[in-house]
């Protein structure tokens, strides 16, 4: 097991090798990547809580204007995004509906600012590995003609199979980067897409339970 474990990661380095230099930024931006999205489904999975069973008993208490009770509520769940808003709707109650929403809306925009961290830079490294991979097989292409003409014409036709099967490894390990990079950032965009339309849809239905009890 050992040996072959060692095995493959000299078959490893040796393919990177072959793909040259731009294949280290290439497997920097996959390991990146990962923990960017591992950290990000943790946070996403720390700030969800049953939304819907929650708010019915939120909402239920407030209606009976049970406000410390529905504000205990929240409290148990402040690590999610959702209660915490809905926190915020209780005390400020006794503002005006504007009041309201304008505080919400700020903590609702901390909050999705914390999970929208380093987001952005999926987006980016998705973006960016596939050119790194075209640069470098464009760098191994040059490289190739650059020892045809060397060799004035006179070229083994598998020496210049080889050369360009090579040159293309960049471009292959780019898009092999490229391609789960880019679905990590939209899976990472859509869970804050739901968490802002929760905040949003939850925090005025609750703000309409206290305006009709009012």
């Amino acid at each position: 097991m050992l040996n072959f474990t060692w095995s493959s990661c000299q078959e490893v380095a040796a393919f990177i090798a072959k793909g040259g230099v731009l294949m280290l930024p290439i497997l920097g931006i996959s390991v990146a990547s990962v923990a960017i999205f591992l950290d990000r489904v943790w946070q996403y999975r720390r700030a969800h809580c049953p939304i819907e069973r929650v708010y019915e008993e939120i909402d239920r208490l407030a209606a009976e204007r049970r406000f410390e009770e529905a504000t205990a509520v929240c409290e148990r769940y402040r690590q999610a995004i959702v209660p915490g808003a809905l926190c915020c709707v209780l005390r400020n109650r006794h503002r005006s509906h504007e009041e309201i929403e304008k505080a919400v809306s700020h903590v609702g925009s901390l909050a999705l600012q914390r999970l929208s961290q380093h987001v952005r830079l999926l987006g980016i490294f998705g973006s960016i590995a596939p050119l790194l991979g075209l640069l470098g097989t464009v760098f191994g292409m040059v490289k190739t003609f650059m020892n045809i003409a060397e060799l004035h014409g006179n070229v083994n036709p598998s020496l210049l199979a080889g050369g360009i099967w090579e040159a293309l490894l960049t471009t292959a390990a780019g898009l092999t980067v490229a391609i789960p990079t880019v679905l990590m950032y939209h899976y990472c965009e859509r869970n804050v897409d739901e968490f802002a339309f929760h905040i949003k849809h939850y925090s005025l239905e609750l703000i309409e339970t206290l305006s009709r009890h009012d």
